[in-house]
């Protein structure tokens, strides 16, 4: 029995490349807040006569919630801090050094349980406040705070506590003895959790190795970041394994790509770790801001398509200044223009929505307006924007990214791509670019409904229309 309607302006992302726009389209409930029609308001309004229901007017363009699979909870009060105080072009590389500088004495912090859990809740209010309702984050070594983090967060987070045994400060280290908690962990909220080892550099084979083992005990996925930048990738090869054939063999010799694994960055990769991870159904998460910010180069978005190889586009909070996926989104048509001809503003909101969806296994419930699928969707502001009967791709573009896919300056993209930034005026240029985005983008979501319930809304500044 239809219990809603809500008619508005419609984006309903479909397949990889397709999104359905319906410029007076219509969402409808029943009453248990499951979605009946997603359309054409004439079609629907054609359908039932004169037994409409009473119908709300979005404020907004509708389309379904941003989920994030790859971000760091700990990080989000320094985000956008992450290279803060870095000298230009530190021996160990940007992403190293902002490790040990900022990114350490954060996490550090999660010790104390009370301020891991104040984290969490402003962690929960600003991704919420940009429309992201779930996905895939990193807490720290402390099983306390990661146990706090399942226990505050929707059930669409999936949530792992972090490994870390090497090349890393005493106090971030732990060992074998926290895969019990996990267990239990894992006993009391499902696959939610996820085995998190932190990367390469701080963790060890047998430590890996055992938690592997672990995983497939208790049926866990696993995540963790490679190939992130050029200096890390030859620590790793040529330092920490270097009996290893590739950065990407250390993960399959011990057993994480064995998993569903969750990749970040995946940068740097040869022809055979993309084929490594195609064999092992391993999926990347890409952060093209984080990739710009800390200058670690661009994605070779085309080679991962060759190989059939699942991606989302995810923040990497702290690494970017914002859990905006619209930011994130518009960063990625930038870093991309010219060099893939998946760089579309359909490609974009797929892989922000139904994309990561899929991966986490929320896909029969979110990531796209589906009968049978909840009624949870975000309300956009369009800006000045005049949504009309245009393409979907122009309403992405105007409306909800009002028009900020473009970069001047391709020369510096291509430094970008070609052989990374440690610093210098090109970098400063990338970072106020993306500044200026986030400026003119992080107020757009009007509201956000999950499962028929509005559970946040921007309240109207002072002037505003209500």
């Amino acid at each position: 029995m239809i219990a809603r309607a809500i008619r508005g302006p419609i984006l309903n992302p479909t397949t990889a490349c397709g999104v359905d726009y319906f410029p007076d389209g219509v969402l409808v409930a029943d009453e248990d807040d499951l979605i009946v029609f997603c359309g054409h308001w004439s079609e629907f309004a054609g359908q039932v006569g004169a037994n409409k229901p009473a119908t709300e007017t979005a404020r907004g363009i509708l389309c379904p919630p941003f989920l994030d699979a790859h971000i760091h909870v700990p990080q989000h009060p320094i985000r956008g801090r992450f290279a803060e105080g870095i000298v230009d072009h530190p021996p160990e590389g940007r992403l190293l050094a902002g490790l040990l500088r900022n990114v350490f004495p954060a996490e550090g912090k999660f010790a104390d349980t009370s301020y891991a859990l104040e984290t969490i809740r402003e962690f929960e209010r600003d991704t919420l406040a940009h429309g992201v309702v779930g996905g895939a984050a990193y807490l720290t070594v402390h099983a306390d705070a990661a146990e706090a983090a399942l226990e505050s967060m929707h059930r669409y987070w999936s949530v792992g506590p972090v490994l870390m045994n090497q090349n890393c400060p005493e106090y971030l280290q732990n060992d074998e003895f926290i895969l019990p908690r996990i267990a239990a962990m894992a006993a009391k909220f499902g696959r939610r959790v996820i085995m998190t080892d932190r990367f390469a550099v701080a963790v060890n084979s047998a430590l890996r190795t055992l938690a592997c083992a672990e995983a497939e005990r208790l049926g866990l996925r696993t995540q963790t970041h490679l190939n992130e930048q050029r200096l890390e990738k030859r620590f790793v090869e040529e330092s920490l394994y270097p009996h290893a054939a590739s950065y990407t063999d250390v993960y399959y010799r011990d057993g994480l790509l064995d998993h569903d694994a969750i990749l970040a960055h995946c940068i740097h990769m040869s022809d055979v770790e993309f084929a490594t991870v195609e064999e092992n159904h391993g999926v990347i998460a890409h952060c093209p801001t984080s990739n710009t910010l800390l200058g670690s180069g661009i994605m070779p978005l085309d080679r991962v398509a060759s190989h059939g190889i699942e991606w989302a586009i995810c923040t990497d909070v702290g690494a970017s200044p914002t859990t905006s996926m619209l930011c994130e989104m518009a960063q990625f048509l930038k870093v991309h223009a010219g060099r893939s001809r998946l760089a579309t503003p359909s490609v974009a909101l797929y892989r922000a929505t139904l994309a990561p969806a899929k991966i986490l296994g929320l896909d029969r419930e979110i990531g796209r307006f589906g009968v049978g699928m909840t009624l949870s969707y975000l309300e956009i502001d369009p800006g000045q924007s005049v949504v009309s009967a245009q393409s979907a791709d122009q309403v992405i573009v105007e409306s909800l990214l009002n028009g900020r896919v473009r970069f001047a300056t391709h020369a510096i993209l291509d430094m970008l791509a070609e052989v990374g930034l440690d610093g210098g005026s090109e970098l400063a240029m990338l970072e106020e670019d993306v500044g200026q985005t986030v400026r003119d983008l992080d107020e757009k979501v009007l509201s956000v409904t999950v499962a028929g319930q509005r559970v946040w809304k921007r309240e109207p500044k002072s002037g505003e229309a209500r």
